[in-house]
């Protein structure tokens, strides 16, 4: 019962053996009469005499006060009594939750919010101390260490590019607390962008006696940023929003190897988006702002791309002009080389070139052996060899496809010619067939040769009969996919998708890395083999890694890009929320609580104390 001051109140029964004790003590022998046969004493000074009594009545009261109070005090600790005794919370645990993100880094006047928030930290360090950094997820950087060892972490930690998680930051504190007296401190510029709702938060630490006090550290500036990148191989567009209320002017450079590529000079409205289009830079290139601003990590931004940016296709074939020649040609990525049969060692631009070196190549509409300029014998053994050591080959369907010797190249076993229209539609999809995949049936065919998949071959598309038209399987280290659609028979090679899916299934086949998959935004999190990486601004060997910075990122042999691109981040201009949270006006001063002083062992201690006064003074008079 918290409102009395003794936990265990029927413990005060005890002190009935108080009033036992008194009435025994005031109890009187019956008086007996003694003889004295002499004169024991003379009395010379009565005064002196009258000093002695009075020390002998003390000595006997004495004896009865350390009785009565042991006996009290042993009493009292049956009760369990407790007092409420006021206390310096501040002085036990301190809690120190540091926003880190990326809207930190807003300078006024050369001062960063991230600057004034360290130095406050510094101040607020007290008792045991817990640090906590809140990105897009909480880190913990310190935990229940002492004043050195926390103003030493504090000197070296450094904002980052990474949005804000400040509810889930608070939990943690709170979790790490547990039952322990302290207080939670937040340094932040109240700008969350992630995790629960911190007002909300707040209520529950309140609601559990947790002492929460919010700091703000925002400031008064101004910003005109990067909120998004779009990356594909051909080009990028920049996405760049002014955030404040005036039109402001910015000066758009693309940068390789510290050289500018181009640039161009863009006005923004007031609380509006400019895009700008550029082709994608091959390597490592970055894209500036100028003239910076209070927020300097949108102002630039990177972007990677793969190594290998374009496919080496060989297209083996007798037409001198067709569709699929002219598709190739267009895509970009595409390294073209088309020769004639019989000789596969010079290009129709008459250049020397060494066929078994491409990353895939196509046979589309060939001459069989004995034939006019057809091919010599051997040549499907050599692609045969090539399949082997890892190369990719495409077969396309043709009038006498069931005549030439393929070896067992092609993914299906060939039938006879169907001569009856039909549809071609998907049946998987995948990233080849996935811009079909609203409506399936993408081509019509007037004829097409009757096949059967090969055991462990997928079918991409088949006829209205399942007869397998685009079967792709995986042959020793190498690829094989046979295109059973006949283009002089199929409205396909007129259509805007006939370009993008042989784009599509030569990316496939080779293996082109996707360039998405090397641009990030900031906040994004890699589990990897352990191994040294390098990072914007250090190296480090990790297995983990989270990108926090803008900037580029070396793992696994390969560059990757990574940018803050966060609108509600770069949005600094906005009004704290500090002030909505209820932010106290004595932030920081000592806090008091009150603390249930449990008084059973102070008692107990006294009781021991007097019980051996008692023994002490029996045995000085003479009673033991």
């Amino acid at each position: 019962m918290a409102s009395l001051p003794f936990a265990r109140p029927l413990g005060l029964i005890a002190l009935a053996a108080v009033a036992v004790f008194i009435m025994l003590y005031l109890r009187r022998p019956k008086p007996q009469d003694k003889i004295i046969p002499s004169l024991m004493f003379i009395i010379k000074d009565n005064k002196k005499s009258t000093q002695y009594s009075f020390f002998q009545k003390l000595m006997t009261n004495l004896l009865f006060l350390l009785q009565l109070l042991s006996i009290l005090g042993l009493a009292l600790v049956a009760a369990a009594p407790f007092a409420k005794v006021k206390y310096d919370v501040t002085l036990e645990n301190t809690a120190i939750i540091l926003d880190v993100s990326a809207s930190m880094q807003s300078k006024e006047n050369g001062v960063s919010r991230f600057d004034r928030a360290i130095e406050g930290a510094k101040k607020s360090v007290s008792g045991r101390n817990t640090i906590i950094l809140a990105e897009n997820m909480p880190l913990i950087a310190l935990e229940d260490e002492n004043n050195e060892v926390a103003l030493d972490v504090l000197s070296k930690i450094r904002s980052k590019a990474s949005s804000t998680n400040l509810g889930d930051s608070l939990l943690l504190a709170k979790d790490i607390l547990g039952e322990k007296p302290g207080r939670i401190i937040v340094f932040s510029d109240f700008l969350p962008t992630e995790g629960p709702d911190i007002e909300v938060v707040k209520s529950t630490l309140l609601s559990e006696d947790k002492i929460t006090d919010f700091v703000d550290v925002s400031n008064k500036a101004k910003n005109v940023g990067i909120i998004n990148l779009e990356v594909s191989k051909y080009n990028t567009k920049v996405y760049i929003k002014n955030f404040n209320p005036e039109p402001a002017q910015r000066t758009v450079k693309i940068m390789k190897d510290n050289k500018v590529i181009t640039q161009t000079k863009v006005t923004i409205g007031a609380n509006s988006v400019e895009n700008f289009i550029f082709d994608t830079p091959p390597g490592i290139s970055r894209i500036e702002l100028e003239p910076k601003d209070s927020l300097e990590a949108d102002d630039t931004a990177y972007i990677a791309t793969p190594q290998k940016l374009k496919n080496s296709v060989l297209l083996v074939t007798n037409e001198k002009s067709s569709n699929l020649e002219l598709a190739l040609q267009s895509a970009k990525d595409i390294q073209l080389d088309v020769v004639n049969p019989p000789v596969l060692t010079i290009n129709t631009k008459k250049e020397r070139i060494e066929p078994y070196k491409h990353d895939i190549i196509i046979v589309y509409k060939i001459n069989n052996v004995n034939r006019k300029e057809g091919i010599v014998p051997g040549t499907f053994n050599d692609m045969e060899d090539y399949v082997s050591n890892g190369g990719n080959l495409i077969i396309s369907a043709q009038d006498d496809i069931r005549e030439i010797d393929m070896r067992n190249l092609p993914p299906v076993d060939l039938k006879a010619k169907i001569a009856k229209p039909t549809k071609a539609c998907v049946e998987t999809i995948n990233q080849v067939t996935k811009q079909f995949e609203k409506e399936r049936c993408f081509a019509a065919a007037g004829a097409y040769f009757g096949a059967e998949a090969k055991k462990a071959a997928i079918t991409f598309a088949s006829a209205d009969d399942k007869t397998p038209l685009v079967v792709y399987s995986e042959k020793n280290k190498g690829k094989v996919a046979y295109y059973g659609i006949l283009d002089e028979a199929s409205d396909f090679k007129t259509l805007p998708s006939y370009p993008i899916f042989w784009s599509s299934l030569i990316n496939f086949m080779v293996g082109a890395e996707d360039i998405r998959d090397f641009n990030y935004k900031t906040g994004r999190i890699f589990t990897i083999g352990e191994q040294k990486v390098k990072t914007p601004s250090s190296s480090l060997t990790a297995s983990k890694l989270l990108m926090d910075e803008v900037g580029i990122y070396e793992f696994d042999n390969k560059k990757f890009a990574s940018n803050l691109l966060n609108e509600k981040e770069s949005n600094i201009v906005l009004p704290s929320k500090a002030e909505k949270l209820g932010e106290r006006e004595r932030l920081l001063e000592r806090e008091s609580s009150e603390h249930d002083f449990n008084l059973e062992m102070p008692l107990l201690l006294m009781a021991f104390v007097l019980i051996m006064a008692e023994f002490f003074y029996i045995k000085r008079r003479g009673d033991l």
